[in-house]
Order: structure tokens, then C-alpha cells, then sequence
């Protein structure tokens, strides 16, 4: 008796492949959430230079010195120095009132698992020399 042989894989076969497969994941998936996490904290970073910039422009504009304060709706809208209300891609909040002279902030905790590596990932205004 002749026995025809079935076509196919193994059961050690596809459990090699999955196991490759996720190596391969667990390898990548930190990357990929450290990447997100520093493209929100950039985000961040370039909204709070356009609202202290916007700042800047509003003082210069009504000759206010440091220490005025003015809210979002001094800065929003179409036709002024902003055109969209500026929101934190990792849900950080943004001061209710804005004050002239002083660097607007971001109250976003970045989670526990990513470093920062130093101040350069933080949701705030890099300093000049950055």
C-alpha cells in the first residue's frame, strides 16, 4: 500500500512562523508608540510657539506691556492672529487666560514608560537654545 503524502505545513511550522511574527511585533510596537508619543509632544511644542507668538503680536498691537491679560477669544478666529483654537494632540490643556510676557504652558503628564530624554519631548516652549 502506497501512502500519498498530503501537501502542506506542519504544525512546528506554523508555530515557528508565529512565534517569528511576534518577535517581530514586540520589536516594533515600542517604536511605533514612541514615535507617536514624540510627535504629539512636537505638535504641542509648535502650538504653544504660535500662541506665544500670538501673544507677542496682540501686545505689540494694543501697546500692552508684561502682565495684561487677555483670553482666547482676544487671540481666535478668522480674521485674527490665530485662525483655530490650538489643541494638545495628547490631551494636555492650555491656559484659559493668557498673560503678556509670560511662556504659555501645556498640562500634559507624558505617561510613565516614556523617557524624555531630558526636556527636549516635553510638552513646552523649547528654550532658544534647543
Amino acid at each position: 500500500m502506497l501512502r500519498k503524502r498530503v501537501k502542506g505545513f506542519t504544525l512546528v511550522e506554523i508555530m515557528i512562523v508565529v512565534a517569528i511574527i511576534g518577535i517581530i511585533i514586540a520589536i516594533a510596537i515600542p517604536g511605533f508608540m514612541r514615535a507617536r508619543e514624540v510627535s504629539r509632544a512636537t505638535s504641542c511644542q509648535e502650538n504653544l510657539i504660535k500662541i506665544e507668538g500670538a501673544v507677542d503680536q496682540w501686545a505689540v498691537e494694543y501697546d500692552k506691556s508684561d502682565g495684561n491679560t487677555l483670553t482666547w477669544a482676544d487671540l481666535v478666529g478668522k480674521t485674527l492672529y490665530i485662525k483655530k483654537t490650538p489643541r494638545c494632540r495628547g490631551g494636555g490643556n492650555y491656559p484659559a487666560t493668557l498673560t503678556v510676557g509670560v511662556t504659555p504652558t501645556c498640562d500634559y503628564t507624558a505617561p510613565g514608560w516614556f523617557d524624555t530624554q531630558g526636556e527636549k519631548y516635553k510638552h513646552k516652549v523649547p528654550d532658544a537654545k534647543d
